[in-house]
Order: structure tokens, then C-alpha cells, then sequence
């Protein structure tokens, strides 16, 4: 049979539930390291150990998918993608699934051919055979203690804690053990810095490192702006090639970076743990004093450093009018013992939020949408879903809405934001007229402005320049403390239903609460404890 050129689409579905589908930080991080071994490192050596190395030539292989280009007989390519998804499901004791999609390639088609690729992938993923019925409910088994999911076959240590698990989980457990998505970050801090990288072994260990409020933490999830958009523009191999690297290599060195700058040592260890890192993706645990600085360095490393690579490459440079990409986020924060699901859904929620929010930002472009940055504290509030705590606790209803929050916020504003917490910080304002500041909106629109008014009153004469400036930053000051909606243009002038006052006092002093005096410059940039 004749040798021809075929394009590959691979895919790893139910990323999130096999990764996240537990409350124990090492079942979490082994997942997620076990995924990027078998994804990153072993992908392209298995399949050039079957076909040879010649017949392979990678596209991408990061971030749960991955595409190759392969010379070879037909046969033969589909018994070695039926050997590469068993080496898949036996690694992983059956926790990961591995798709593909296989379109025949020639020289002037790549776009049209990843197209069908992607249709033979989707039909595979929405075709999957009907797993028979185990005996897990009969009385006879016991369920996986962590995922619920799988019979229950061992015993596992872990610390101080004992659990029956499913072979999956064990296996998510020996990898959690290893260093995984660690590695790099320590090889970065070792090499470049001259830093030994330890990281805690529990969430509870974490929210212990924590300076500002002991026992507090924060899940933050990033993910890329408009990069769909993009990549249906991308026409060859070679610019999808370089498009991954860029993004893939971007995420890696913006995550490390930001870690290194804002998660310096508590008690010899760095308060954090990488849970997901790859492709557009990132998501890490960390103290809730080194959050929301990590997130704002991310955000600008990651668009720095595209803006850099792509500026070389005059294709990708006309198309975002020589922008860099931008990444999005969602921080969710909590104390320690927080149930990470709802950690993890809260942060999936608030990283939709802020990537609504730079789609209709003016500054957006057809393939181009700024960074933005939405966070909620989940111990403040009863609701697991952020819209349900926004609606029933920060939105008052009367004569016109009132909102009790200006979020998300742009990556700029974001900054300017930490920048006035650390100024209401160093004035020295008293902790306790800062949590009233905090609190005074939740008044209602007359009381809040008078319990505001007397605050300031009472306040010295630098401290109320402090208050004034931050106020006025955010348009809270004519109105103390209500920005007024803006005046709306051509037919909606004269709409029905106003848009609501919003404030940012419960939004600034949310994040005083995670700061400590001098943690941040004059810059807004965090530096070392």
C-alpha cells in the first residue's frame, strides 16, 4: 500500500474532571502531571518509535491536544493510533482517553484538511462506546473515596491520611508525589536564580504561608483572549507551528516569572502549587496575599513577551496590529479548607466574567481583546455561584440598582486598583474604619454616602487626600462613594431602566484585607517579603 501524508488531531477530553475531580492538592497536581508527561514528552516518542522518526513531524503537542503530520501506509497509522490510545488508557489506569482525527494532507490544503481532521475528532469524542455497568452499587464494592467514580482496589498513604482508591487515583497519587509541572519552575528558580524551590504538600500548608490573613488562599485560572478568532486564520503548517510555541512557551515562562516575583519563601517553602500549565491555560493555587499580584504580572509578562515573538512575523503582526495575545482571569479566593470544587467553579466563573469583559472593552480588535481581571471572596458570602452572591448580597434594589462592585477590571485598572489598596495601607488608616469604608455601600445609597462622608471626616488630612484619590480614580468621588452611569448615546438616551450606581470601595478594601504595609511598591509591582 502507498505511503502517503496524513495530518493527525489529537485530543484528550474530560481534561477537567479527570484533573479536578478530587479535593486532595496531590491527586490534583499528579493528574495534571501525568497528563503533560504523557501529552508533551512521550506522545512523539511513541510514535516515532512505531513509524520512525522520518514519518513524524510534529506540529504541536501541548495543553491536552496535540497535531502531527505523518508519512506512512494508512494501516499502519491507524494500528499505531489504536496502540497510542491503549498507552494512554494503561498509564493512566484508565483516567485518560485519548481521540483522533485523520485527514489525508497535500502541500496547498492544510487549513481544509485540519477541518476534517477536526470533524473525524468531534465524531469519535461524541461516539463513545457505552461503558458497561460495574458492579460498584451491588453491595459487593466500595466506591473510590476521592473520585466516586471507580471501584475501589487499594489502600493508599498519603501523610497522615489513609484511603481506598481506584487504580486511577493511585496512579494520580505516585505522580503527585513527583515533581511534574514543579520541575520546571524549580530548574527556572535553580538555574536563573540561584533559588531551591520547595512547595507544600496540602492546601492547608498553603493557606498557613499566607502573611496578610493565615489561612486564606486563592485559585487563580487563566486563559487566552480571542485566540480562536486566530488560529481560523492560520493557513500552514508552519504558522500554527509557530504560533503554539509562542503561546505554549509564553504561559510557561509568564507563570514562572510571576511565581518567582510574588511567591517568595514562607517557612522555606513557596506558598503555591501549579495545577495546570499548557497551551493557553494556567491555573495555580496560591497564599491569598501573593494572588492578586501574581495575576497582574502574568497577564503583562504573557502579552509582553507575544508581542515580542510575533513582531518578527510580519503575518501575525498584521493581524493584531502589532498587539501582543492577552490572557484573562479568574481568582477565586477562600480559606484553605474551602472544598476545591467550589474553589475551582468560582474561578471558572469569575474567569468568564473578565473575558465577557474584554469582548466589549473599546479597545478590543476583530482578533484582539484586552486582559481583564475578576475575583471574589467566597467565606464573605453563603452562595456557591459568584452571580447568586453578587445578586442577593451586592446589588440593591430600590428607585435605581445600586451595585456594590465595579469588577472585572482591566488589566490597567486592575494595577492602578492594587496600587491605591497599598497607599490606603501606608496612610495608616485604622483597620477597623477600613472595614467600615468596606461596608458603608451596603447602607443603601443615602446612608452609605453619610457613613462614607463621616469616615472621611474623621480621617486626617493625608489620609483623606489617600481616600480622594482612589475615589476619583474610579469616578466614586462626585457622588461619594457612587459612580453614576454614563450618560448614554443616540436612541438609548432616553431608555426605561437606568444602568445601576456601582462603587469601588468593597472592591478595594477586599483586597486591603490580603495586603500587608510595604508588601507592594510605588510602582504596584509586589516585591520580596
Amino acid at each position: 500500500m502507498e505511503k502517503k501524508r496524513y495530518l493527525i488531531v489529537a485530543d484528550v477530553p474530560g481534561i477537567k474532571e479527570y484533573v479536578f475531580g478530587t479535593d486532595r492538592l496531590v491527586e490534583i497536581r499528579g493528574a495534571s502531571a501525568l497528563l503533560d508527561k504523557l501529552n508533551r514528552r512521550e506522545t512523539e516518542p511513541f510514535l516515532k518509535k512505531r513509524l520512525g522518526n522520518s514519518a513524524v513531524e510534529p506540529v504541536f503537542s501541548n495543553g491536552g491536544a496535540g497535531q502531527f503530520v505523518i508519512t506512512a501506509e494508512k494501516t499502519d497509522l491507524e494500528k499505531c493510533i489504536l496502540e497510542l490510545k491503549g498507552f494512554f488508557a494503561e498509564q493512566s489506569k484508565g483516567g485518560l482517553r485519548l481521540i483522533c482525527g485523520i485527514a489525508e494532507l497535500s502541500e496547498d490544503n492544510y487549513a481544509d484538511v485540519l477541518a476534517l481532521a477536526h470533524i473525524g475528532l468531534k465524531k469519535e469524542k461524541e461516539e463513545k462506546t457505552i461503558a458497561p455497568c460495574t458492579q460498584l452499587h451491588t453491595g459487593y464494592m466500595q466506591e473510590c473515596r476521592s473520585c466516586s467514580s471507580g471501584m475501589a482496589s487499594q489502600s493508599y498513604v498519603y501523610g497522615d491520611e489513609e484511603r481506598l482508591l481506584c487504580p486511577a487515583c493511585v496512579k494520580k497519587c505516585e505522580y503527585g508525589k513527583k515533581r511534574g509541572l514543579w520541575k520546571e519552575f524549580a530548574e527556572y528558580c535553580d538555574k536563573k536564580k540561584g533559588v531551591e524551590a520547595k512547595r507544600p504538600r496540602t492546601f492547608e500548608e498553603i493557606g498557613d504561608r499566607c502573611r496578610a490573613r493565615k489561612g486564606y488562599t486563592a485559585l487563580i485560572y487563566a486563559d487566552g483572549n480571542a485566540m480562536g478568532k486566530l488560529v481560523k486564520k492560520i493557513r500552514t503548517i508552519e504558522h500554527f507551528k509557530f504560533f503554539s510555541d509562542t503561546v505554549d512557551t509564553s504561559v510557561r515562562e509568564a507563570c514562572h516569572e510571576s511565581l518567582y516575583t510574588n511567591c517568595k519563601p514562607v517557612k522555606d517553602k513557596i506558598p503555591a502549587n501549579i495545577l495546570l500549565l499548557g497551551g493557553d491555560d494556567l491555573m495555580v493555587y496560591l497564599s491569598a496575599d501573593t494572588a492578586f499580584p501574581f495575576a497582574l504580572d502574568a497577564a503583562r509578562i504573557f502579552e509582553e513577551k507575544t508581542k515580542e515573538k510575533f513582531a518578527g512575523n510580519s503575518f501575525f503582526s498584521e493581524l493584531l496590529e502589532g498587539e501582543g495575545l492577552t490572557i484573562s482571569l479568574g481568582i477565586a479566593y477562600g480559606k484553605s479548607h474551602t472544598p476545591f470544587p467550589i474553589m475551582f467553579s468560582q474561578s471558572e466563573e469569575l474567569l468568564k466574567s473578565a473575558k465577557k469583559a474584554g469582548s466589549q472593552d473599546e479597545k478590543r480588535g476583530e482578533y484582539y481583546a484586552p486582559a481583564y481581571i475578576d475575583f471574589h471572596l467566597s467565606s464573605s458570602y453563603n452562595q456557591i455561584k459568584v452571580s447568586d452572591s453578587r445578586k442577593n448580597h451586592l446589588l440593591l434594589h430600590g428607585a435605581t440598582d445600586v451595585k456594590l462592585y465595579q469588577k472585572p477590571y482591566s488589566l490597567t485598572d486592575a494595577r492602578v486598583l492594587m496600587e491605591h489598596a497599598r497607599n490606603l495601607i501606608e496612610a495608616g488608616i485604622p483597620n477597623t474604619r477600613l472595614k467600615r469604608f468596606g461596608y458603608a455601600p451596603s447602607l443603601g445609597k443615602n446612608n452609605g454616602s453619610l457613613e462614607c462622608i463621616k469616615l472621611y471626616a474623621r480621617s486626617g488630612i493625608e489620609q483623606r487626600l489617600v481616600i480622594r484619590d482612589a475615589l476619583k480614580r474610579f469616578g466614586c468621588l462626585r457622588d461619594i462613594p457612587w459612580k453614576k452611569p454614563e450618560q448614554e448615546k443616540g436612541d438609548n438616551k432616553h431608555k426605561d431602566k437606568e444602568d445601576p450606581h456601582t462603587t469601588v470601595l468593597s472592591d478595594i478594601i477586599e483586597l486591603v484585607g490580603f495586603m500587608r504595609k510595604g508588601s507592594i511598591n510605588r510602582k504596584g509591582e509586589s516585591h520580596a517579603p
